[in-house]
């Protein structure tokens, strides 16, 4: 009976691989479209409504077109016997082959990469994994995002250490150098962790993190855990050469993959100083291995394996061309800022010129009454930032914009 069963599990797993091989080469069949747009303009790739002008990438990415479709297939394969597909040896096997691929997008081993769902989903890992007591502290600026906050306050209530924000003022941002010393002057002997965000969400400050671990490091701070949602897939990052220790990100955003998917980065060196957030029955297989991180049940496969095919997306483009259409299209709305009375640039200048995520300021108009303005009558999406101190929008522009939509929103306002 044991070897009829085995029998009918290896047939149908050969079924399997084979009919998910089958999908994988139509979705590379269909890369070959990116080749045939030598202008840069992707704009067609994508599945915006046709009223929607899309300035929000940072918040949340757009899916092109041939990726919501893998991930579809990938869907429709897994239901057509969802006990085999969810934990068959061809399905553990695809999955390893894009941690692979994400560990060599990203410069780390794939050993060091950890398949979440999010910045955030990362972040809680370490805030409830590392061990940290009462005479530790956490401390982090005032440009991380809530996702890369929250939990190290929580987690600072429940086991009793300190956790402490400085404020980023603008003269903390006109150099590398001024960033770097506004780390080095808010550590004190207690500071155990410093959480960076490599590039900020609100104005799109690049953070020289590799600077920065090594003077916060050199002063005694054992952690520096990184929040990379803004920056993995928008400019070049090794994390090998970093010198950091955690790197969470959330690759629907530039890497343009499906919703709910993430990885966590996490230094060889200090994977055994960290606990799983979430435990269930693989811990002992998995004893010394990243995987003890993701040992949290039933996981939708069919996205992890859409990663893998965003990751090929973006290598078929070729991540210098990247690069240079989003430095393209910020010059030109920069260009438009200065040659504008209405509108004041207010991001970094001279550091950060590959970040297609910055902040103006429409002179005489509220950040959020513009926002909603533009939206509901002329379908623009961008972000406002309005407080007491801050009356800004921030636009974040990726490879499917253009110059014509540049031309279009600055005629609107």
């Amino acid at each position: 009976m044991n070897s009829r069963r085995n029998f009918i599990k290896k047939t149908a797993s050969a079924s399997f691989l084979a009919s998910l091989v089958s999908t994988q080469s139509i979705f590379a069949s269909r890369l070959g479209v990116v080749e045939k747009l030598s202008d840069g303009n992707y704009s067609d790739l994508f599945m915006l409504g046709s009223k929607i002008t899309y300035f929000n990438h940072a918040s949340i990415g757009t899916i092109p077109k041939m990726i919501h479709e893998a991930h579809v297939e990938y869907l429709k394969l897994c239901e057509t016997n969802p006990w085999l597909y969810t934990w068959s040896d061809p399905w553990v096997k695809k999955k390893e082959e894009v941690r692979e691929k994400v560990a060599d997008f990203c410069g780390c081993k794939p050993s060091e990469i950890a398949l979440t769902h999010n910045t955030t989903s990362g972040m809680n890992l370490l805030a409830s994994g590392l061990s940290l007591k009462s005479g530790h502290e956490v401390l982090y600026s005032s440009f991380n995002h809530s996702g890369a906050r929250v939990c190290w306050e929580h987690y600072a209530k429940v086991k009793g250490y300190a956790f402490r924000k400085f404020q980023f003022e603008e003269r903390h941002w006109k150099t590398e150098d001024d960033i770097v010393d506004a780390y080095i002057s808010q550590l004190k002997p207690e500071t155990k962790v410093v959480v960076i965000p490599h590039i900020d969400n609100i104005i799109g400050a690049l953070h020289p993190v590799r600077k920065i671990a090594k003077a916060v490091k050199e002063k005694g701070v054992k952690y520096v855990a990184v929040d990379g949602a803004q920056s993995i897939g928008l400019i070049n990052v090794n994390l090998s050469e970093l010198g950091v220790d955690f790197y969470a990100t959330s690759p629907h955003k530039w890497i343009q993959s499906p919703k709910g998917t993430g990885f966590l980065y996490m230094n060889e060196a200090v994977q055994k100083e960290v606990n799983p957030m979430i435990v269930t029955w693989g811990q002992k297989k998995w004893a010394g291995d990243i995987k003890v991180f993701e040992d949290f049940g039933t996981r939708d496969l069919p996205e992890v394996m859409a990663i893998g095919d965003a990751i090929d997306f973006q290598n078929k483009i070729g991540f210098e061309k990247s690069i240079e259409i989003r430095r393209g299209l910020r010059d030109y709305f920069k260009n438009k800022v200065n040659e504008s009375d209405q509108v004041s640039w207010k991001s970094p200048e001279g550091y950060a010129e590959d970040v297609s995520i910055f902040a103006i300021e429409v002179n005489g108009r509220k950040a959020n009454e513009l926002s909603k303005d533009l939206y509901e009558n002329h379908g623009f999406v961008f972000r406002p930032f309005e407080s007491d101190s801050r009356n800004t929008i921030r636009i974040s522009l990726n490879i499917g914009n253009t110059k014509d939509e540049i031309d279009l929103f600055f005629e609107l306002i």
